[in-house]
């Protein structure tokens, strides 16, 4: 509209009906989404993939049409921001990784693969176009509301209960009918199979800790407190080590987040007392159960009934009535910045040892018996339920690509085809006819769109982060879905994508770059 007036950056903006759309389509993805199945488990990453793609089409037809309708007010005022806004880093990012996944599709060996990627995971071209769609559609016009995320976790606490009931052999919605004992000590609630879960409570738990942290509503803290209980307890039942991963490092990220300020610190050692006091209600249920279950890994089964585990529970606890009793005097002096450092520090020890540990013991002592954590510490094609052998054999095959290859990948999703000629070794070794996927999400995007793939995909990741924890003085809920981002991005070093889970992912990248940039 020619010689239109833009309102100005003090003057609120009037909540348009795009805006609304955009809100609507995050409560049925939260609310309905993850619940839908049409023929149990065997349909699960198929019916979800075509809900999606539905119900982005369905977002950008109306929420485009609503965003070009009531744009300008009677007196030729911009009341909607403005969709091509200055790019961000993250912006930059997404269409650069979108671009470049376009570019190896169109030269894969297999590019009608590509498109729908059934050979793998579904997440060929068009899934991406889904996600690019969806990403700059919420950027440009979502405002945050509180009653979208407590769907999310109210919808969530579903999820988790059913994962833990299913874990016991509780069966109330029939999804077990017709599978072998195989199947079903691999699948549960309505997600999929346990890695896929654990996907899942890997973008729950942080998005349930943070919300009850700094989150100013009471109601708010009150369903994030719960949620908290339900996200720990199916992370648990989701018995896969992804979510322990993510867990580990998910946990002090939390806490470097939360001691910013005095108040957040406070309700962060609430949290944890809550969320490590939900194990002991998971012993208390399995008691009840009489342990019929379908058994508890090694980790998973330390943190529900070893007794160290009553040490957290009992250090959180006093810490917060310390922090609570004396919080005049010590918040007056909160030395935020320090202890900000001082868990960062200590953070990237605990990493940097971890590390140190897996090297010495794959390079240097190969021949100390480790027990339980052999397959943890000690890296080699068995590593992780033989990922190990997945990544080797994946960057062995990544060092063969032509120069193009290395830049651009195979072809999105077609690791399958990459991999295919170590299949005969691994159905020897393993007993697996094939795979189709690294068991790695940054590797296996290394080897189907190339290093220049696998940048931009970082630098989507990054930026969102980055741009989230800079603006959370304004916005504290930035932060919520920043951690959720790290959490996931972790765990998925070990999982992969699949059109289940990792939507959820790109909505909350979206929505931390949405709350910055309205803060900003």
């Amino acid at each position: 509209m020619s010689g239109s007036k833009h309102i100005t950056k003090n003057e609120p903006r009037k909540y348009g009906v795009h805006n609304s759309l955009v809100s609507y389509y995050l409560l049925v993805m939260f609310g309905f989404f993850t619940f839908f199945l049409t023929n149990k488990y065997a349909s699960a990453r198929r019916d979800k993939y075509y809900l999606f793609l539905g119900l982005t089409a369905a977002l950008v037809v109306a929420a485009g049409v609503a965003y070009l309708v009531n744009r300008y007010d009677r007196k030729g005022r911009t009341l909607a921001q403005p969709f091509f806004m200055p790019v961000s880093v993250t912006d930059a990012g997404f269409i650069a990784f979108y671009v470049f996944a376009v570019i190896s599709a169109l030269a894969s060996p297999h590019s009608e693969e590509t498109w729908h990627a059934f050979t793998g995971r579904n997440n060929g071209v068009i899934l991406l176009t889904a996600y690019l769609l969806v990403y700059f559609f919420i950027t440009r016009m979502y405002v945050y509301k509180d009653y979208v995320i407590a769907v999310y976790l109210i919808a969530s606490c579903g999820v988790a209960l059913l994962t833990v009931i299913n874990f016991f052999y509780i069966d109330p919605l029939g999804v077990f009918e017709g599978y072998g004992d195989s199947v079903v000590k691999d699948f549960g609630s309505t997600i999929g199979n346990k890695n896929t879960i654990a996907s899942y409570m890997s973008l729950f738990l942080p998005v349930a800790v943070m919300t009850f942290v700094v989150n100013e509503k009471r109601y708010m803290r009150w369903i994030a407190a719960v949620a908290v209980v339900f996200a720990y307890t199916g992370a648990l039942s989701a018995n896969s080590s992804s979510v322990i991963l993510g867990l580990f490092v998910a946990v002090p990220v939390m806490a470097i987040f939360s001691a910013r300020t005095y108040e957040h610190l406070t309700r962060f050692m609430l949290a944890m007392t809550i969320l490590f006091a939900s194990g002991k209600l998971l012993r208390l249920f399995s008691f009840f159960m009489d342990g019929k279950s379908k058994g508890f890994e090694f980790i998973q089964h330390f943190m529900i009934y070893d007794k160290i585990m009553y040490i957290p529970i009992a250090v959180f606890a006093a810490l917060y009535i310390l922090m609570t009793v004396f919080g005049g005097k010590l918040g007056e002096r909160y030395p935020a910045k320090l202890i900000v450092i001082v868990l960062s520090v200590l953070t990237a020890a605990s990493v940097i040892g971890v590390i140190g540990a897996m090297v010495h013991f794959t390079v240097t002592d190969t021949t100390t018996k480790l027990g339980s954590f052999d397959r943890l510490l000690r890296f080699d094609d068995k590593w992780g339920t033989h990922r190990g052998f997945m990544w080797i054999r994946s960057m062995e095959e990544y060092g063969k690509f032509d120069l193009f290859k290395k830049l651009f990948g195979y072809g999105p999703d077609t690791a399958y085809y990459v991999l295919e000629p170590h299949f005969r070794e691994l159905s020897v070794r393993f007993g697996d006819s094939s795979t189709d996927c690294a068991h790695n999400e940054f590797i296996n995007y290394l080897i189907t769109q190339g290093a220049l793939g696998l940048i931009a995909y970082l630098t989507v990741l990054g930026g969102s982060v980055i741009r989230g924890i800079r603006n959370a003085a304004k916005n504290p809920m930035a932060l919520t879905f920043a951690a959720a981002a790290v959490c996931y991005a972790v765990q998925s070093t070990v999982n992969l994508y699949q059109p289940i889970t990792t939507p959820i992912f790109f909505i909350f990248i979206a929505i931390t770059e949405a709350v910055s940039r309205c803060e900003e």
